[in-house]
This record gives C-alpha cells, structure tokens and sequence, in this order.
C-alpha cells in the first residue's frame, strides 16, 4: 500500500514539473503579429490613443519585430553583430514612434518603457541563475 501511495506522489510531482516546464516553454518568443497586436493595445491604453494612431504604432512594431527576428536568425551566433544590428532597428523605431506620437504621449510612451524595462528586471550577461 505504502509503495503505491509512493509512486502516485512521485508521479503527481513528475507531472506538476512537467507541466513547469511547458508552460515556462510557451512563453518564449512570440510571433510578430501577436507581439505588434500586444504592444499596441498596451500603448493604446497607456497612452489613450486613437485607433489610427494605434494602427500605425501596430504597423510600426510589426515592422520592427519582423526584422529583429531576421536579424537574430542571421546572427545567431554572432552576439555583437545581432546587438549593433538591432540597435540600429531600434533607433529607427524610436524615430519612427517621434513622428506617430505627439510630444506629451512621446513622453509617456518614455516612462511606459521605463516601467516595462523595471518589471523585466536587469538583463544580464548570461544565465542569471549561475551567479547565485
């Protein structure tokens, strides 16, 4: 008796890990389109913009999101290369959100990064769990 109770506890934490594991996976990169559609309903909101403005900002993103990801798949194992190409897309985003955005939303969607950036906590140089 005492054996099964065993392997049923072993086997319901298997499965707990198991399901960790996945859902940790899912979690990863997102496509494009669901990344554009997810950025622009939060600016949207963060910034209380217009449906023009936010089609615009979706298309804005797409656009971005579609070549960091051509950028990362030609530089896979090239991280100065895929860092110096992205900071270019980057700054041409940022260009690009200046000219969507009036200056008082400009400012907004500034701290709305901020407060992302902070959520994510700091990015490191690797995998952060072996510094500890």
């Amino acid at each position: 008796m005492k054996k099964t109770q065993m392997i049923r506890t072993l086997l319901v934490v298997a499965l707990a890990i198991g399901a960790q594991f996945t859902t940790f996976a899912q979690r990863g990169q997102m496509n494009p389109e669901k990344r554009a559609e997810r950025v622009s309903a939060d600016l949207k909101q963060a910034l209380t913009l217009d449906d023009a403005t936010t089609k615009k900002i979706y298309d804005l993103e797409l656009a971005r999101t579609q070549e960091a990801l051509k950028i990362r798949e030609a530089n896979a194992g090239d991280r100065e290369a895929m860092r110096s190409s992205m900071k270019g897309v980057n700054e041409k985003f940022q260009t690009s959100m200046k000219g969507v955005l009036s200056e008082e939303q400009y400012k907004k969607y500034q701290e709305w990064q901020a407060s992302e950036r902070q959520k994510r906590g700091p990015r490191g140089d690797g995998n952060r769990r072996r510094r500890r």
